[in-house]
Formats: structure tokens, C-alpha cells, sequence
């Protein structure tokens, strides 16, 4: 077993990961992970096609063909009842799994348990309205939820472990009986879970806890506080490391979605300065979350996920990483990288952590220095949805060779940091499998 080990840093990370392992909860989280992949690979084939082609400012927008109006919105329609029943819905999928897995570990219902359990998120995230009688909180059901959900899941197990009795299995032959037997059983469970649900999904109304606390940092975020590198550096890497720890445990952060970043006052400095001087080259605010955070650190995704994706296609054996690579490499190209995120899985993954926060602020010191010393020109200009991540910085400086450049160089420094990690996640992955053979023969 010692000849795993390539140093004692690699001995300590792995027998860490182990032990976490062997945490209920934490195996319940990895499996409801696993099991929400093929929903959100299929969500983010349709979101990539709708963000290249079918968006106004898509990537690849302007070489779709004319077509009519009526068809396009059909097609449109099509794919975006695809993309948010899937990847805007995965929090019902995952809570239902969470719900399952831990009733069925203490020998109870698992499947009304999985149904409360999305029932009660549905009800938590429901919106009293007269005008919208049927609408929820979509912040609650997507993948900005995960965490949520999932915790909400295992809660409910425990309910049905500390109110039902334990299911037993029934034959076909008397399945009427048996189902009805399986409700009264679990009727006080499924009760409590809903009145639980319906006093949380007050106070969610009440409050508006869904939206508040990411409009208050969306608010902060956009806001550099001072006109000192020192300060917006730290201001920039501040919240730039927030939204990263936040998207590895399911939610989100200020700088999730690039759109917002543009209308910041920095960004509009930068923009206004160089459209007056036509170039980008002396603009006023070099480090805020335009020059920094998404021009370097979104390679792929969140974490700089696609240096993960090559160094998984470069050097791993492990057939299951190539195989969610591979299915994962062209929503991942154009920076969707929730299948990457679950199949592999990333989400919780203790061994992934290190290097989804270190590539990406390694990314933002290399480009921070660039910026300090003029190597390059920051990115002002905004760019067309569906950018592939190394190209991000070449456009948003009008097609500045030295940017392009950096970002190669920083994709590059960022699939070496994820490669020890690669090596470290099949180490993992080999023991657990042999310690799982071992007591399935014992």
C-alpha cells in the first residue's frame, strides 16, 4: 500500500479522505452527488446549446442561419424547458436522493421518505402569490440550493428514523395491502415533515431569505472601496475565493454570474476609458472582478475546472474520471461545468478543495502581477455568452496577444496544480475499493 504514497503529503490527504469516508453523512452527500449526474449533464448540453446559439450575445449566435421567428422561439422554448427542469430543478432530484439514502440506511420507507423530502422543498421554496398561484424560488430549486437540499434530505431521513417504524419487505401478491400497510406507518413522518416545511417556507416569504443575502454581497462586490491596488486586490481575491468555496459546497457567490460584473462602476470606468482612447492599455482599475476573476480564474467553470478535465484526459487510468471528462469536455469548453462538478464528483470532494481554490488565485496573482507591470492590458470590454475561458481575456482586451498569452500561461500552471489531485483521487478511489472488496468477502 506504501508504494501509493509518492510523499507524506499525498499519505496524510489520502488517509483524510478515508476517514471522512466512513462519515454517514458525508457518504450520503457523495451518492447524492453521483446520483443528480446524468440530470445535470443532460441540463448543461442544453444550456451550452442555448448559451452558443439561441442567446442574443451567444458565442457562436451570429453563424446560426436566419430561420423564422415562430420556429426559433419553439426551439428556444425546447431547450430551455430541458435546461431548467434539469439543472434549474436538480435541488427536488438531490433532496429526494438525500431523503432515500438515509431512511434506507436505518431501515425505513425510503421511498415515501424521498418524496416528502421533495415535497417539503417544494413547499419551503413556494412563492405566496395571488398573481403567480404556482411559483417558487428558483434560487431554492437549482444548483444554487444544492447544499440546502441535500441537508434538508438527511433531515428528513432522520424524521422518518425517529417517528416510523422499520419497513419490512412485502410481496407482490398482497401489494394493495403492503402500500397502505407502508403509509400508516410512515403517516406521522410525512406530517411532521410538512408542517416543518410550511413553518420554514413562512419565514422564507417573510424574509426573503432566498434573494437578501445574495443582493446584499452582489451590492458589496460590485463596490470597490478604494482606489488603492492594495485595496481592490484584496477586495477582488476576497470575494473571488467566497464564490469559489461557495460553488464547491452548492451554492453560489457575487461573482457567479459574469453578467453582473459588467455594470459594476469599476468595470464602466474601464469600459468608458477605453472606448474614449481606444485601447484597453492604461485603463483605471486593473483588479477588480473583470481583469482578475473572470478573465483567469473561470477556465471551464468555477475553479478553473477545465485545467481538471485535461489533466484528467492526460494522465488518469481511472475509467470512470475519463468517462465523465469526456462527456463533460464540450459543456466545459464554454465554461458550464456542472457535470464535472457532480460526475466527478467535485461538489464535497475534501480531495478536489485544495486545488479548485488554489488554480484559480494562482490564476489572479499571475494576472495581477501581469497587470502591475504592464505586460498586458486588463480586459474592458464585455464579451459574447459561451466564451471559451482562455479566450475570455483576449476579448475582453480587443484581441491582445500578450493576454492571450497569459491565459495559456495560467491554464497551464493551473493543470499542473490539479494533476497531484488526479493521482491523489485515484489513490482514494483504489483503497476504498479494495477495503470494499475485502469485507464483501468477509
Amino acid at each position: 500500500m506504501e508504494q501509493l504514497y509518492k510523499n507524506s503529503f499525498d499519505k496524510r490527504l489520502v488517509q483524510l479522505a478515508l476517514r471522512i469516508q466512513k462519515v454517514f453523512i458525508y457518504r450520503v452527500i457523495q451518492r447524492t452527488v453521483l446520483t443528480i449526474f446524468p440530470f445535470v449533464l443532460i441540463g448543461s448540453f442544453a444550456q451550452t446549446f442555448r448559451v452558443l446559439f439561441l442567446s442574443n450575445d451567444g458565442f457562436l449566435g451570429r453563424l446560426m442561419p436566419d430561420i423564422n421567428d415562430n420556429l426559433f422561439d419553439q426551439i428556444d422554448d425546447i431547450f430551455s424547458a430541458i435546461s431548467n427542469l434539469t439543472i434549474g430543478w436538480v435541488s427536488v432530484i438531490a433532496v429526494f436522493a438525500a431523503a432515500k439514502y438515509t431512511a434506507k440506511h436505518y431501515h425505513r420507507d425510503d421511498q415515501l421518505a424521498g418524496i416528502s423530502g421533495s415535497l417539503a422543498l417544494l413547499i419551503i421554496s413556494y412563492v405566496y402569490s395571488k398573481r403567480s398561484p404556482l411559483s417558487f424560488h428558483s434560487s431554492v430549486l437549482g444548483v444554487r440550493g444544492l447544499l440546502f437540499a441535500i441537508f434538508l434530505g438527511i433531515f428528513v431521513g432522520y424524521i422518518f428514523k425517529l417517528t416510523s417504524k422499520e419497513a419490512k419487505n412485502s410481496k407482490f401478491k398482497t401489494m394493495s395491502t403492503s402500500v397502505l400497510n407502508r403509509t400508516f406507518i410512515s403517516i406521522k413522518s410525512i406530517f411532521l415533515v410538512i408542517v416543518l416545511a410550511v413553518i420554514v417556507s413562512d419565514v422564507v416569504n417573510i424574509t426573503f431569505y432566498s434573494n437578501l443575502p445574495e443582493s446584499v454581497l452582489a451590492s458589496i462586490s460590485s463596490t470597490n472601496p478604494s482606489t488603492k491596488a492594495i485595496t481592490q486586490i484584496l477586495h477582488t481575491f476576497g470575494f473571488g475565493a467566497y464564490t469559489i468555496i461557495m460553488s464547491f459546497l452548492g451554492w453560489s457567490g457575487p461573482y457567479s454570474a459574469i453578467e453582473s460584473s459588467y455594470s459594476d462602476p469599476s468595470s464602466i470606468a474601464n469600459l468608458n476609458y477605453a472606448l474614449n482612447n481606444h485601447t484597453a492599455w492604461g485603463a483605471p482599475d486593473l483588479f477588480n472582478a473583470n481583469t482578475l476573476y473572470h478573465a483567469f480564474a473561470t477556465f471551464g467553470g468555477t475553479g478553473a475546472t477545465l485545467a481538471l478535465l485535461i489533466a484528467i484526459l492526460w494522465t488518469s487510468k481511472d475509467n470512470d474520471m475519463l468517462t465523465v471528462s469526456r462527456w463533460s469536455l464540450i459543456p466545459s469548453i464554454f465554461n458550464i461545468n456542472a457535470g464535472m462538478m457532480s460526475g466527478i464528483p467535485i461538489l464535497f470532494n475534501i480531495v478536489f478543495l485544495i486545488p479548485f481554490m488554489l488554480a484559480p488565485l494562482v490564476n489572479m496573482i499571475i494576472a495581477a502581477i501581469a497587470l502591475q507591470l504592464r505586460l498586458m492590458p486588463p480586459s474592458v470590454y464585455s464579451i459574447p455568452a459561451g466564451t471559451p475561458g482562455p479566450l475570455i481575456a483576449f476579448l475582453g482586451t480587443n484581441g491582445s496577444w500578450q493576454a492571450l498569452l497569459f491565459s495559456l500561461i495560467t491554464l497551464t500552471v493551473s493543470v499542473f496544480i490539479y494533476l497531484p489531485f488526479v493521482r491523489i483521487a485515484q489513490h482514494v478511489k483504489t483503497i476504498d475499493n479494495l477495503a470494499n472488496d475485502e469485507r464483501g468477502t468477509n
